[in-house]
């Protein structure tokens, strides 16, 4: 008679002397890993309880027990690994020399590896929460808004002087960086995303290090003219 094959990691089927916290947990990590692999195939909108419950390995009643749907699963996979990224980029930052760019190699080296590690939950990060409604874009903004004070931790006396820099900066260095991020995810480049430290260090150095200069430049020659600075014209 052919024998059943289990997911990895799925508990023997009958009396197996676990304790019921024991259990839940486990069928608990195997949905939330369930849904992060299964979005990365189907997306979001294409993937169904189902389809979770069959790669976990779990019946549709457990799922029902420890989520109310689709949705809460997938924000309980997104907190998880969000949560889990942020306390390992902390630190990786806290353990680093206190030079600004061994802050920044920390943190950019430490999210690029851990993404190309976890291809799945990069994209669920960067890609497919964008696609999981309200609730998940909500989520998504207090993950990147966990991430400016990490940045804002920063040693700012090195590139630039932080009381000229302006208020958007760790914002624009931090969405530019996700932006490349999440073309590399979408090209199917996840695992080669420690390759881009050194370039995006560099831009994140230029972005720091000149925001002030450019636009001081910018409107110091507008005074020196005597002109006021160009507004676009008007029909």
């Amino acid at each position: 008679m052919p024998t059943s094959v289990r997911t990895p990691g799925q508990l023997p089927k009958g009396r197996h002397g676990l304790s019921r916290e024991f259990v839940a947990h486990n069928q608990r990590e195997r949905l939330i890993d369930a849904i992060a692999n299964v979005v990365a195939q189907r997306g979001y909108a294409a993937t169904r309880v189902v389809d979770i419950t069959d790669y976990a390995g779990v019946s549709r009643k457990t799922f029902y027990e420890l989520f109310t749907d689709k949705e809460d699963c997938f924000l309980a996979a997104y907190d998880a690994i969000t949560a889990l990224m942020m306390d390992k980029l902390g630190r990786d930052v806290a353990a680093a020399d206190e030079s600004w760019e061994a802050k920044v190699h920390a943190l950019l080296g430490g999210l690029l590896a851990f993404m190309a590690a976890e291809p799945a939950f990069a994209r669920m990060c960067v890609v497919d929460v964008l696609g999981s409604g309200p609730r998940g874009m909500a989520r998504r903004d207090a993950a990147v808004a966990a991430f400016l004070p990490i940045i804002g931790a920063l040693p700012e006396t090195e590139p630039g002087d932080a009381a000229r820099l302006s208020p958007a900066t760790p914002m624009f260095i931090l969405g530019g960086v996700l932006e490349v991020i999440s073309g590399a995810v979408r090209r199917g480049e996840t695992e080669s995303l420690p390759e881009l430290e050194e370039d995006l260090t560099r831009l994140a150095f230029r972005s720091a290090a000149h925001d002030y200069n450019i636009m001081s430049v910018s409107s110091r020659s507008s005074r020196s003219s005597g002109r006021a600075p160009k507004r676009p014209a008007t029909g």
